[in-house]
């Protein structure tokens, strides 16, 4: 078995205030036990809302709001997954970052590859999908509107891929879609996929939550409804190889050449 307890971070973010958001998720994580079998993900741009206005919010690398988020889990002891906007030079980027609470800064980052709508205007583009190992298992990270191309799924895979996490700031109009292309993405990969979704509102939009896990039948193990909470939820990543192994659709997939 490869167990992981995966914690469900679900966050009504707070509109453009990074330090508040900082201590709403200490208040969260206070009557939780970390350990490094476990991991925490959280939502997209988790710092500071789904905002276009980020000029003056964004932060290099290591920055002062990501050494105060990595102090805090070094105190949970617990492994995490956060979305922010950092800065790099010139440019913005949509940022999941991987931190790990013995290490002095962040070890993973990928960049959200589909900026929705007019994020393209403040948000330079990812060109890389990226795949890390976590408790022997092969993790994906994606941001919200990825969710929509299945091809990103695919690239992970074709890194071995076994457990994909979406992070959003998904709004309530389109919700329905939200959870039918988790399952989509959990079937056709055979893999797990974990949602983190914000819930509550901003200027801009309503967010219903709706963070779940789903195993690679495309089963919800867990649903964390509208409101705020972080959840605990297992998983055991044997079960994807086992179901890879006992019915073909992976296999044949990446047997057979890709498609031009």
């Amino acid at each position: 078995m490869t167990i992981i307890r995966i914690f469900l971070g679900q966050l009504n973010t707070l509109w453009r205030d990074p330090a508040a958001n900082l201590e709403k998720l200490r208040g969260l994580l206070n009557p939780l036990a970390g350990g490094d079998d476990a991991l925490l993900v959280l939502p997209e741009m988790m710092s500071t809302g789904f905002t276009d206005d980020l000029e003056v919010l964004a932060e290099m690398p290591g920055g002062p709001w990501e050494q105060a988020f990595h102090q805090l889990i070094r105190e949970k002891s617990l492994p995490a997954l956060v979305g922010l906007v950092r800065r790099h030079g010139e440019q913005l980027f949509n940022e999941t970052i991987f931190m790990h609470p013995s290490e002095s800064e962040a070890q993973v980052a990928y960049r959200k590859i589909r900026p929705f709508k007019s994020e393209h205007k403040v948000v330079t583009p990812g060109s890389e999908v990226i795949t890390f190992e976590f408790r022997g298992a092969v993790v994906c990270p994606l941001i919200c509107y990825d969710l929509r191309f299945p091809e990103l799924f695919r690239a992970g895979l074709r890194q071995g891929a076994e457990v994909f996490v979406v992070m959003a700031s998904w709004p309530d109009p389109r919700h329905h879609h939200w959870e039918c292309l988790l399952k989509a993405r959990a079937i056709e990969n055979q893999a797990y996929v974990i949602g983190v979704n914000r819930c509550g509102d901003d200027p801009n939009a309503h967010h219903a939550g709706g963070s779940v896990v789903i195993d690679p039948h495309g089963v919800v193990v867990d649903h964390a409804g509208e409101t705020e909470s972080i959840r605990e939820v297992e998983i055991d990543v044997q079960e994807v190889r086992d179901w890879r192994a006992a019915f073909p659709p992976v296999t044949d997939y990446l047997r057979k050449p890709q498609l031009a």
